[in-house]
């Protein structure tokens, strides 16, 4: 069975849709590639203030133990309601830290899944660009063909003389 190949107009309009395709798909990798990036940047942020009040408590701890030690007696409340208040704010960044790792692997899923479109809509093309390049094969092979008949049929009488068949 000998498969019918479209028509070369048909085949440019196939070639152009699947390039729109394929654009399509680049440019949601690109999306998913920014969002990725994104969320990168929101851990690194989130990491960076965790490191912040971290660093707080350290302070705060030291303070206490030293330059706050005599007049811990007077300024224990404030002192202790400070050490609470930091650390609900480093549960809280730790917390975000969490959602922001679970945003960050939804990203890179989605990245992937665009990646992978992306190569489906390539390989669309490749195959949609191979019938065009088969359509018009055979659209020149036909005009050839066509050609070499006009050719042949000019280089014969078109009738016989009654002299030509002398022998």
């Amino acid at each position: 069975m000998t498969k019918q190949l479209p028509k070369l107009s048909e085949a440019k309009q196939l070639c152009k849709l699947r390039a729109l395709r394929v654009q399509r798909a680049r440019e949601g990798v690109a999306q998913a590639q920014v969002e990725v990036n994104n969320a990168m940047e929101a851990i690194a942020r989130r990491q960076q203030q965790i490191e912040r009040v971290r660093r707080a408590v350290e302070d705060l701890q030291h303070a206490v133990v030293t330059s706050l030690a005599p007049s811990l007696p007077r300024w224990s409340g404030v002192t202790q309601a400070r050490q609470e208040k930091l650390s609900e704010q480093l549960e809280r960044e730790e917390y975000g830290l969490i959602q922001d790792e679970r945003d960050l692997e939804a990203a890179q899923e989605k990245l992937q899944q665009a990646r992978a479109e992306l190569t489906r809509a390539l390989a669309r093309e490749d195959v949609v660009r191979d019938l065009a390049s088969q359509a018009k094969r055979a659209q020149t092979q036909h005009r050839e063909r066509r050609a070499e008949r006009e050719l042949e049929d000019q280089g014969r009488p078109a009738h016989p003389r009654a002299g030509d068949f002398r022998r």
